[in-house]
């Protein structure tokens, strides 16, 4: 049997779920629906924004015009439900642009027009869900209200009329995110925010919600936020997804006696847009898998990761060893995952379907659990081609090979999305491959010892990168000020400094910038690198890791998880900064990792094929990337990756390099190529000055004035000082 291994995980090939991709309507640009059967012939039916598609040949009925508001149509939630109790199911819809909440009426047997009933203009609402908010086992609507809260009861009169009434709840509910579920354990459905919970009152029409401000999740969480005993220990805890940012979250109530308290798990930072989250059992095994997707263009671009090719993938969680399996439903292709996906047994053959509507297409995701495996079915990643980062010229970023094969023009940030998927591929060709949410364990951590400056606390810690290895760092927290600060992963050169210390985490240190920023009002993280310092690491045990680089690069990462796992950290505002080395991880951190806004990055780098009449970089040096220096030898050509595109990948994030004029490592000159060819993609993304470089005239350092000047730039990226004259 084949089976699929990594870091003591065990998948067989016959356990991972497959889906077969089948586009319903392509041209659709609604971005929610609904799933059951509109005409009663025994078959369930798509329901979308203006149409509804009868199964299971899904031919395609109109059903009512759907205005366009702002270039959008105006169709944020399907929510189905027998409103008037006639016996065929209506649609609830909940929107953002016309700021109205309405229910539109089945026609009935003959199938005519459906007609729109308005229940109330309360405010722009991102979506909503139907939820039994006063346990009479009717759903009710709770929309996610941006700037108010409430829900709204269904009532039908003896006349077959009905009428709703709105119930609001305390205004901080508002905002960006809510879900809905028995937090407490008592019986009773509480509201979730991304601030805190409020506990249901006896009396959910006229007692006061009781406000738990007991956390604080991203700002941008998604809806829902799921309500869901995630770990199986017996209480609820929550998962949600960056509706507009990066990263799927878990967080984990722990109960000691009567209390409890809350524990922040990273599930998967790979991808951005995580809108909508789905609970269901997809292999029938009683257990519920969390399926979560990347919406298409949410905010037309603007957002972190938008551009980047689509992904759907499903969750599974594994108690024994607290992480999450994850398996592919669609990658790369056209599917994006909307406001209001559905969950379903669409087909009727035992297994739960989904169906996906977004403002590039309407999907159905066939769930193959109950087809026989000799099935032809559709390839689910867009990319055909084997290896077409080998057929990208490296130093030539406006252009890329598409499917087919063919080079392209870039002309588009859709384009360069897939260029960029093309560059991290390939750096993880000699890298070795990203770890997944398979190998993100609790990060446990550790503090050995402690200490109090006039200006920070300096804390010595270990923390689990993997189940493998504990890596050992120091984190250094500003006292001053209440508010939440910004904060910066601090890599390092690869030598022992100043009293054995990592990155300059004592004013003594040779490269003090742990310390500097700290003074500046950064939480700063200090990691130490795979095999230097304090971190004993043989990598000939670990045969998962096939580059120290990877390896680092998976610290850092977890690093960052553990940032934001902080009270006192600001998570939109977290940079990275690195010397020699460092300088190198950083970059390559900042590749895979978009969650980092800033880089400083004190080193040189080139072309491959620039550096000195084409010998080897020393940064690929068999330590560090074994894999670069057989290919490199064997053909210089077959190289799958170049610098060039590692600074392509992080646009249009802000670049700071400092490249002494003097440093024999690198001529600076190959720097300058190097940003030169990246500006032109800055400028696709339409940002200018954005990359700042240096050039010292000195050997390889990073001097006092440089350093302060990197600080000055960085406060000036997040908004912390006004620009520089």
């Amino acid at each position: 049997m084949v089976v699929l291994c990594w870091c003591g995980v065990a998948l067989s090939v016959e356990d991972v779920l497959r889906f077969a991709r089948h586009a319903i309507n392509p041209d659709s640009e609604f971005t929610a629906c609904a799933v059951f059967d509109v005409n009663h012939d025994g078959h369930m039916d798509i329901v979308s924004g203006g149409w509804w598609y009868e199964g299971p040949s899904w031919e395609k009925h109109f059903l009512r015009d759907v205005p366009q508001i702002r270039g959008r149509f105006d169709d944020y939630s399907n929510l189905p439900l027998d409103v008037n109790g006639d016996g065929w199911t209506d649609i609830i819809s909940a929107n953002y642009r016309s700021e109205s909440l309405f229910w539109i009426e089945h026609p009935g047997a003959g199938l005519g027009p459906w007609v729109v009933h308005l229940i109330e203009k309360p405010g722009p609402m991102e979506t909503g869900r139907l939820y039994d908010m006063d346990g009479n086992g009717t759903p009710d609507v709770l929309p996610n209200g941006m700037n108010f809260a409430a829900w709204w009861q269904l009532h039908r009169d003896q006349d077959g009329s009905v009428r709703w009434s709105r119930h609001d709840l305390r205004q901080e509910i508002a905002g960006h995110g809510i879900g809905f579920g028995d937090i407490n354990s008592d019986g009773r459905g509480d509201v979730v925010t991304p601030t805190g919970w409020w506990e249901s009152p006896g009396n959910v029409f006229d007692g006061e919600w009781v406000a738990h401000r007991e956390w604080m999740l991203h700002r941008d969480a998604g809806v829902p936020i799921i309500v869901q005993d995630i770990d199986q220990d017996g209480d609820c805890d929550l998962m949600w997804g960056r509706g507009h940012n990066v990263g799927l979250y878990w967080l984990e109530q722990i109960r000691e006696g009567d209390s409890r308290r809350w524990s922040m798990h990273a599930i998967d930072t790979s991808y951005s847009q995580i809108h909508s989250i789905l609970v269901a059992d997809l292999d029938n095994d009683g257990r519920a898998e969390f399926v979560a997707g990347k919406r298409y263009l949410g905010h037309d671009g603007r957002d972190p990761g938008e551009w980047n090719p689509l992904a759907i993938y499903w969750y599974r969680f594994d108690p024994a060893r607290k992480t999450f399996i994850r398996g592919t439903v669609d990658e790369g292709g056209p599917v994006g995952f909307g406001l209001d996906p559905k969950a379903v047994d669409i087909d009727g053959d035992g297994d739960i379907d989904l169906v996906a509507s977004d403002r590039n297409g309407l999907y159905l995701l066939e769930n193959l659990l109950h087809v026989s495996s000799a099935k032809e079915t559709k390839p689910r990643h867009a990319d055909s081609q084997e290896k077409p980062w080998l057929k990208e010229d490296h130093r030539n970023l406006l252009m890329y090979v598409d499917d087919q094969g063919e080079t392209q023009k870039i002309s588009s940030l859709k384009d360069w999305g897939i260029r960029r998927a093309h560059i991290l591929r390939g750096m993880m060709e000699v890298m070795g491959p990203l770890p997944g949410p398979e190998h993100r364990v609790p990060l446990d951590v550790k503090i050995l010892a402690e200490e109090m400056t006039d200006s920070y606390r300096r804390i010595k810690l270990t923390y689990a990168a993997d189940e493998t290895d504990r890596v050992p760092a120091y984190l250094l927290v500003p006292k001053k000020g209440s508010q939440r600060k910004p904060a910066v992963l601090c890599l390092h050169q690869t030598t022992r400094l100043a009293k054995d210390e990592p990155a300059g985490t004592h004013p003594d240190a040779a490269w003090p910038y742990a310390h500097e920023l700290a003074l500046r009002g950064f939480v700063c993280i200090v990691p130490d690198y795979p095999s230097f310092g304090e971190h004993v690491y043989d990598f000939q045990s670990h045969p998962e890791y096939i580059s120290g680089t990877m390896k680092a690069i998976w610290d850092n990462v977890r690093a960052i998880d553990l940032l934001e796992s902080l009270p006192e950290v600001d998570r939109d505002r977290i940079a990275v900064i690195g010397h020699s080395l460092g300088g190198h991880s950083a970059l390559f951190t900042a590749a895979f990792d978009e969650r980092i806004r800033a880089v400083i990055s004190s080193c040189g780098f080139t072309g491959f094929h620039d550096y000195y009449g084409g010998k080897i970089a020393p940064w690929a040096q068999d330590r560090y990337m074994p894999r670069i220096r057989t290919v490199f030898q064997n053909d210089p050509d077959q190289v799958p990756f170049d610098f060039y595109e590692v600074l392509g990948a992080i646009a249009p994030r802000s670049v700071f390099i400092n490249a002494p004029l003097r440093d024999d490592n690198f001529d600076c000159h190959g720097v300058k190529k190097v940003l030169g060819a990246v500006e032109s993609i800055y400028a696709l993304h339409n940002v200018s000055n954005r990359l700042k470089a240096v050039h010292p005239d000195i050997e390889h350092s990073f001097p006092p004035e440089v350093r302060q000047a990197a600080y000055q730039w960085l406060e000036e990226q997040f908004g912390l000082t006004k620009p520089s004259e």
